[in-house]
């Protein structure tokens, strides 16, 4: 029962059932020149000791009601420290910046909405970068840190959106009219953008994974099963050759891989029972291993935790072991 709550709270919460409509594509997107944070101007190499830690949303929930900061951590784990504001209360989503000196994420304001944030990785600086009454979400930088995608539901639906590192120059990259397009990934070359739109489309199908241009174009699919399995929440490797996401296919939420081409699928992960709700999957910068969020033995204690596994799907480790809600997160 537990395990079927937990599916119906990821597939549902990011994916609606109606049909795949027909999709126009927004003109191309010019390249900008790197852009000034807060704290100036700032190159690939400028923070390197952040290189290797991983930034999540933490809620230790030991003060009543929702406290989600955003931390850092060594990749073992240790040594967490906060970001974020004390006041910050639902930072979620991070995703570093290749420079590693800043995280973008989302937060709920004040109006009543989510918006996408840029923090400092020091956390001495935080920038607003959307407005308005529209709900923005997992934002994504591209490699060269000049960009940032993101989901919006600006149109009426949620929509794949390109905007300037600053939150100038805003773009529209899908234009779908019904359904939902999920948690989406810049390649590492830069030229393709994965992300999981809900098809629905009355062939079987539920979920899928697509690539396209930053520009709109060249639309492709890259995932697709039938009947009511699901493809969610795409992550490249670091060379680009692989794509991993989240499927239940083999029953539980386990982690699968296909070459960049949508070619070869094969399960990673092969969980026992125990282990429900992968969540938030990213890969190491080195391409050796993949981190998520999920419940595994110790629910009652530990609640949802980050674990680590190798890509060959051995080595699977919990690195948090703290009392209290891990979740999103980026490595």
């Amino acid at each position: 029962m537990r395990k079927d709550a937990r599916l119906l709270m990821l597939f549902g919460s990011l994916f609606a059932l109606p049909a795949l409509a027909c999709a126009a594509f927004a003109p191309r997107i010019p390249d900008a020149g790197p852009l000034p944070t807060a704290q100036g101007e700032v190159t690939a190499q400028d923070c390197p000791d952040n290189r290797g830690k991983i930034v999540n949303s933490y809620d230790s929930m030991d003060r009543s009601g929702v406290n989600y900061g955003l931390y850092l951590m060594n990749p073992d784990g240790s040594d967490r420290k906060l970001i974020t504001s004390p006041e910050e209360i639902h930072a979620m989503e991070p995703t570093w910046a290749p420079d590693r000196c800043r995280v973008a994420y989302k937060s709920f304001t004040k109006a009543g909405n989510d918006d996408i944030y840029v923090i400092t990785a020091d956390g001495e600086s935080v920038s607003q970068l959307t407005t308005g009454p529209a709900w923005e979400s997992s934002p994504d930088w591209s490699p060269q840190g000049e960009r940032i995608s993101f989901r919006s539901d600006r149109t009426g639906t949620w929509n794949l959106f390109v905007m300037n590192a600053d939150g100038s120059n805003v773009q529209q990259v899908t234009d779908y009219t019904e359904g939902i397009v999920g948690w989406q990934t810049w390649s590492p070359a830069g030229d393709e953008i994965a992300f999981s739109y809900d098809l629905a489309a009355g062939d079987g199908i539920r979920e899928g994974i697509f690539g396209i241009r930053p520009d709109g174009t060249g639309l492709h699919q890259l995932v697709r099963f039938d009947g009511d399995n699901s493809a969610v929440e795409p992550a490249w490797s670091p060379d680009g050759n692989t794509l991993y996401f989240i499927s239940n296919k083999a029953g539980n939420l386990d982690i699968w891989a296909v070459n960049s081409d949508g070619t070869n699928p094969r399960q990673i992960s092969d969980w026992p029972d125990e282990y429900e709700y992968t969540h938030s999957l990213r890969v190491s910068p080195d391409g050796t291993q993949l981190v998520f969020y999920g419940i595994g033995p110790g629910i009652e204690e530990y609640r949802e935790e980050i674990w680590v596994i190798n890509t060959d799907g051995s080595g699977l480790k919990n690195i948090t072991l703290s009392p209290g809600n891990d979740q999103w997160l980026d490595w």
